[in-house]
């Protein structure tokens, strides 16, 4: 614990030395290593100046392999000429001005901080950051695999022509890579098509072909098996391994040579190239695996002072969660290194949130995880299909669409075996705005039609609510949250669209024609019948006939009384005759027979005058009822034009104060229940509840 804090105190001086103190600092290894993860910056200790009048938000992102020392200022200024005058370009802008009055409340709020405010937060932050060091864990060796330019690779390969050539896999709408070549230009995934064209006139762009970079991805991932069984893919060209279990049972090998065997295997299975880093937690391992590529390795020693040394100069941008937003905020308070992060973690714990500082700071420390979660364990929160098209207004369009999203988002979960119980469907307008609706179902699912009811009505919903009519969009996806494995979810009652589905038809064989009712159905080596299923037990059988004949079991005509619900078959007909209102129709019709009875409240009669006519329903008629206040509860009357006039009388206004009082609050209370003996009927009846008592004082 002393060593951890020794560290942790000379990893603060060393900041503070840079801070403007003239510390000498001997050169570390690894610094000429990580100079191209260095940010091109210079770092100043107060507020930033003013941002550049070009957009940020369509800035190049140039912290990808292969893609140092371009001219930014050119690329930006050509990509923005491409897109200026287009909706996008309008969005971007209309998203810009709204970060642009963001940081502006940001300075603001950094203006007003005050010296003390800023001594108390740093003191909060070294706590904290001593609590992180006490449970910093270098014991795991954690290994990053990236594939080089995947997609591209694996077209290069197939087609030799294009090796010397600048390309990219997509479309004019969107890139989905680009090889190194193509990055020379500029040129990188999640690029429009039309403006990689512009920043690279002999671009070649090939559609992408998923299905074969899929199988390709299986091949490298039974590699990653040989080493770490529970490797956890992020994506078909990358994946995280802990090779610390696999190091234990080789103990005359190391990581290095490890990564470097397995690397290539990879290329003699595939004829690609793969990079990787090797650290302690998956955040540094992930930073390592861009450092030397394409086909090359990084490895960062187990060391905290390496590791402190490591993320000093080094790019905010390179840290798992901060992106051109998060970056634009902390540029604002002059925060453009990972070392920025540590030296402004007073203004960071006052200006930003509790979740965005703790995360900032382990960032600073080099920190992240350090334990792959075995796959049983992970839990799978959503899965999702979407795709592009040309603008369209069009409804027919748009459904059809939608059912080929649903289609194919069904045929992925059955692939995967998997459920779910929320139907989310996400729009983009022409004007690039994104909505989305959720609908729930009834039952766990993955089945095309019911995905594509609730996609269809959700979508609907958002054409018909828009306010700009008709709407057109441009994107469209559909996910499944609420996930479930086939094996967790019982069988339950199909929903009614089951019943009203026309029956599929196929070859069924006799040998796996379902025992019992089924084997009535016609033999034969082979017959074309329909299946139905059984709308009572929802069990399946083959024929119309079968069916039937399954019916005439499963619903029998005649139930005995206990099976309607009488438990003494003897008296119930009282029970029911003394609220007749209440008399269940399917219990109606199975009455006919029995005889006539008195009740408390007037005479029910049944039977059936005609014993022949089984299809005579229950006859009840109702005499001499007594008829309850509602209000007072104690008169009755024999007729409803008495009960009115008792009413008007008990509902005066008058009345009613006569009965309060004139100084009585109007408080209510409860109703007390007492219960009336009856000779036919045990139910509660309401007493004593004249109407001061929903007045009176409790």
């Amino acid at each position: 614990m002393e060593d951890k804090k020794a560290d942790l105190a000379g990893h603060k001086a060393n900041m503070m030395s840079l801070d403007g103190c003239s510390t000498t600092k001997e050169d570390n290894p690894v610094e000429d290593k990580i100079k191209e993860a260095t940010a091109s910056t210079n770092i100043t200790d107060g507020v930033s100046a003013p941002e550049n009048k070009k957009l940020s938000l369509m800035s190049l992102n140039d912290n990808k392999a292969g893609m140092k020392g371009l001219d930014k200022e050119k690329i930006n200024a050509i990509i923005e000429n491409a897109s200026k005058g287009s909706k996008f370009y309008a969005k971007q802008k209309e998203n810009q001005a709204r970060i642009d009055e963001q940081i502006r409340r940001l300075k603001d709020r950094h203006d007003a901080l005050t010296e003390k405010d800023l001594l108390c937060a740093r003191q909060e932050a070294d706590l904290f950051l001593e609590h992180l060091s006490a449970s910093l864990d270098l014991s795991r060796t954690l290994v990053h695999v990236d594939m080089d330019m995947f997609y591209a690779a694996v077209e290069m390969r197939d087609n030799p022509e294009l090796r010397d050539k600048p390309m990219a896999v997509g479309g004019m709408g969107m890139l989905s890579t680009s090889n190194y070549a193509a990055r020379k230009f500029g040129v990188r995934a999640a690029m429009p098509g039309f403006i990689g064209k512009k920043l690279c006139p002999e671009l070649v762009i090939v559609p992408t072909n998923m299905k074969k970079y899929a199988e390709v991805s299986e091949v490298i991932r039974e590699v990653f098996r040989e080493y770490d069984v529970n490797f956890s893919p992020m994506s078909l060209d990358e994946a995280y391994m802990d090779i610390t279990d696999y190091l234990d049972l080789h103990p005359d090998t190391n990581p290095w040579d490890v990564v470097q065997e397995m690397r290539g295997k990879i290329e003699a299975k595939t004829q690609l190239t793969a990079s990787a880093g090797i650290a302690p937690n998956t955040f540094l391992a992930k930073v390592c695996s861009d450092l030397n590529k394409p086909n090359g390795q990084f490895m960062l020693s187990p060391n905290q002072a390496e590791i402190l040394e490591f993320v000093r100069k080094l790019s905010i941008r390179k840290a798992f969660g901060i992106g051109n937003v998060s970056e634009q905020h902390l540029n604002a308070i002059g925060v453009k290194t990972c070392e920025d992060l540590y030296l402004k973690r007073g203004e960071i714990k006052l200006l930003f949130s509790h979740i965005s500082f703790e995360s900032y700071m382990q960032i600073s420390q080099g920190m992240g995880g350090n334990r792959l979660e075995p796959p049983e364990d992970r839990i799978r929160k959503s899965i999702s299909t979407e795709t592009t098209f040309k603008d369209t207004s069009d409804r027919d369009t748009l459904l059809d669409l939608c059912k080929e999203l649903s289609a194919e988002l069904s045929e992925d979960m059955k692939t995967k075996e998997i459920l779910g119980q929320a139907v989310t469907v996400k729009i983009k307008t022409h004007d690039f705005k994104i909505r989305t609706k959720v609908r729930q179902l009834a039952d766990p699912s993955n089945c095309k039609d019911t995905i594509y009811r609730a996609a269809k009505q959700i979508l609907l919903y958002l054409l018909d609510s828009a306010e700009q009519q008709p709407l057109s969009l441009r994107l469209m996806g559909v996910r499944m949250s609420e996930l479930k494995n086939r094996d967790e979810v019982r069988s339950r009652q199909r929903s009614i669209f089951t019943f009203f589905k026309p029956p599929t038809t196929e070859a069924v064989e006799e040998a796996d024609r379902p025992a019992g009712p089924s084997s009535n159905t016609p033999t034969g080596p082979s017959v074309t019948l329909q299946r139905f299923a059984c709308p009572v037990c929802d069990e399946d059988f083959v024929g119309l006939n079968t069916l039937n004949l399954h019916l005439d079991t499963c619903c029998p005509a005649e139930k005995s009384e206990e099976d309607l619900g009488l438990q003494n078959p003897s008296n119930s007909v009282s029970g029911i005759c003394a609220d007749p209102l209440r008399i269940n129709p399917s219990v109606q019709t199975k009455l006919n027979t029995m005889c006539s009875s008195d009740s408390s409240v007037g005479t029910l009669k049944c039977g059936n005058e005609n014993p022949d006519d089984k299809s005579a329903n229950l006859v009840v008629e109702v005499e001499n009822e007594n008829l309850t206040c509602p209000v007072c509860f104690s008169v009755s009357f024999s007729s409803e034009d008495k009960l009115n006039s008792h009413m008007d009388e008990c509902l005066n206004k008058s009345e009613i104060e006569n009965l309060l009082g004139p100084h009585e609050s109007v408080v209510s209370s409860k109703r007390k229940l007492e219960s009336t003996p009856s000779l036919h009927s045990k139910k509660p009846r309401l007493h004593s509840n004249k109407i001061d008592s929903y007045f009176r004082k409790s």
